[in-house]
């Protein structure tokens, strides 16, 4: 869902769930989730989200003005990466930082191939059982252009830098790639699959779009 806060475009998912009332998660990279009773009023989820918007608009101006996760990483201990769309230190992500930032960067890599295999591959399996599909391979690469790929063989692969963003941004893209086995082209029938599997998929789109150049290294 999206509205419209001060002159801002603010986006947001809504997950349902058996709870009282509603909450607002808010990632520090910006992005924002309203967790809600189940048959919630659009209206009232609206109104909440507005009755938060001051804290909302905080995490984004913070984005904005790129105080808070950079582009460029300098690789101080205490630098800013994403992992599952939440952020963490350096020194986190890989405990003693080496001498040389080559040195740094290829740790801090090795460590979100590592991850974001252990997290496809699992997932993958989960997702063919409820599509109907079966992948021929799955691997990890160093795209600059796609989060994933799925070619006429079946084969699939997805970016290292994926499991920096939130899980339901994840299986959005593999779910993408699996709908791809069924129709390798981007019609409509693919989107009316992608939706019945995933019916928030143009926010994760947005996701990948608004902070797909925050998730680096």
């Amino acid at each position: 869902m999206q509205i419209e806060i001060k002159g801002r475009e603010v986006v947001f998912n809504v997950e349902y769930s058996k709870r009282k009332k509603l909450s607002l998660d808010i990632t520090p990279e910006g992005y924002v989730t309203v967790k809600a009773p189940p048959k919630t009023q659009e209206s009232d989820i609206t109104d909440f989200v507005i009755s938060n918007s001051r804290e909302i608009l905080k995490v984004l101006e913070k984005l904005e003005n790129r105080r808070y996760i950079s582009r460029e990483k300098s690789y101080e201990s205490d630098e800013t990466f994403l992992y599952l769309g939440n952020a963490f230190s350096l020194s986190d992500i890989i405990g003693e930082i080496p001498d040389s930032d080559e040195k740094a960067q290829e740790m801090i890599k090795k460590f979100y191939v590592s991850k974001t295999g252990e997290i496809v591959k699992k997932r993958v399996r989960h997702f063919e059982g409820i599509i109907g599909v079966k992948a021929r391979s799955v691997s990890v690469v160093d795209s600059p252009a796609t989060w994933g790929t799925c070619n006429s063989l079946r084969e699939l692969t997805f970016n290292y830098r994926l499991s920096m963003a939130p899980q339901e941004v994840i299986d959005y893209v593999i779910i993408h790639e699996l709908c791809h086995i069924l129709h390798l082209n981007h019609d409509r029938s693919f989107w009316r699959k992608v939706g019945s599997y995933d019916p928030d998929y143009r926010e994760h789109q947005d996701y990948l779009a608004r902070f797909g150049p925050f998730m680096s290294i």
